[in-house]
């Protein structure tokens, strides 16, 4: 099974349901990775690099789906896997670009995804929400009509429009999910995920990190990177990564000297720097109308399971397992901090 949710023996991929079945049964929410990852040894480094990987990766994709749709913003991510298909000859039948409505906050598909696209004459689909679905969906909709990506509460509902759960058994789905997570605690290094961070849905392929050998050589690059550039009291600042986009993303193979644009999270209270920008452009009654949906959300679900009490800034993430890069270990969140997770 892909990456989910599970409570109380259920499965879930939208996190409200999640949170409501934990609420109601008492019992605890954990977020599971692909079964491929129980069995695999992440502390041997893959010997093939990252370049040989992600062309095999590439290749699966095209030689066992009759349809491949890469999901593409023109950040870093999207990107390298789009050149990886074009270096290397492999067909891509369509890139779906996904805007906010809100052209402030979609400069990343109009400055960037758009017109590299466009100059390499790929088939494309731009989607996104209008101004009559931010209307239905915050002046009329009840809480129960949720999507498959109904894992944060920002303003924009370009999210809404990366929903494949109607996508033909033939099509893939790309998506360049996630960049590796690491912490050094106890004298190891250990990777892990946290469930807001990969957008689960039964239909979605996640390039970099459903394969855990692709996963695996990326971590041990970054752990490599960090040992070589930082002192061992520095070894955890790195997972603050907005501070530390460049080297993060050099360090694993996304970009070397290539320009993208930054984003930014938790800016003036917003999700991101792209959601404060929607919400200047956008009308003050939908601005209104989706601060008390998160306020039925607050009444409905509580405070505990969102970012200082606000749906608006994202749900608390949930854990994984945590995989050794040192050693053959996982480790569950609770047995490495016992008093809770921090990083020292």
């Amino acid at each position: 099974m892909n990456w989910h949710l599970e409570c109380n023996g259920k499965f879930f991929i939208n996190k409200l349901e999640a949170i409501h079945e934990s609420r109601t049964s008492g019992n605890p929410i954990f977020f599971r990775t692909p079964d491929s990852y129980k069995t695999f040894d992440f502390h041997v480094e893959p010997t093939l690099t990252f370049e040989q990987l992600c062309k095999q990766q590439a290749q699966h994709l095209r030689d066992n789906n009759e349809e491949v749709f890469l999901f593409y913003s023109g950040g870093c991510d999207s990107h390298y896997i789009l050149q990886t298909f074009i270096d290397n000859d492999i067909k891509i039948d369509k890139t779906i670009m996904v805007k906010s409505g809100y052209r402030s906050a979609d400069f990343e598909i109009e400055d960037y995804a758009l017109p590299f696209i466009r100059k390499l004459g790929i088939p494309y689909e731009v989607r996104s929400p209008d101004q009559q679905y931010y209307e239905d969906y915050y002046l009329r909709d009840d809480l129960i009509s949720r999507t498959q990506n109904e894992f944060w509460h920002h303003f924009r509902l370009n999210n809404h429009f990366e929903n494949v759960e109607k996508t033909p058994k033939s099509r893939v789905n790309i998506f360049g999910k996630e960049k590796p997570k690491l912490v050094f605690t106890q004298d190891n290094w250990y990777t892990y995920f946290l469930d807001v961070e990969v957008t689960h849905q039964l239909n979605q392929t996640n390039f970099y990190i459903d394969n855990p050998v692709l996963y695996a050589k990326q971590c041990h690059m970054l752990k490599q990177e960090i040992e070589k550039h930082r002192s061992p009291d520095e070894y955890n600042h790195i997972t603050h990564y907005n501070e530390n986009q460049d080297f993060w993303n050099k360090s694993i193979g996304r970009y070397n000297d290539e320009v993208f644009p930054l984003k930014f999270l938790n800016e003036n209270g917003c999700y991101s720097n792209k959601d404060q920008l929607a919400i200047q452009s956008a009308e003050p009654r939908l601005v209104t109308a989706w601060k008390k949906r998160n306020g039925r959300i607050v009444k409905q679900f509580g405070t505990q399971w969102f970012n200082q009490g606000e749906p608006s800034l994202g749900s608390i993430g949930v854990f994984s397992e945590f995989y050794c890069l040192t050693r053959k270990d996982i480790k569950t969140v609770d047995e490495l901090y016992p008093n809770g997770f921090k990083i020292q």
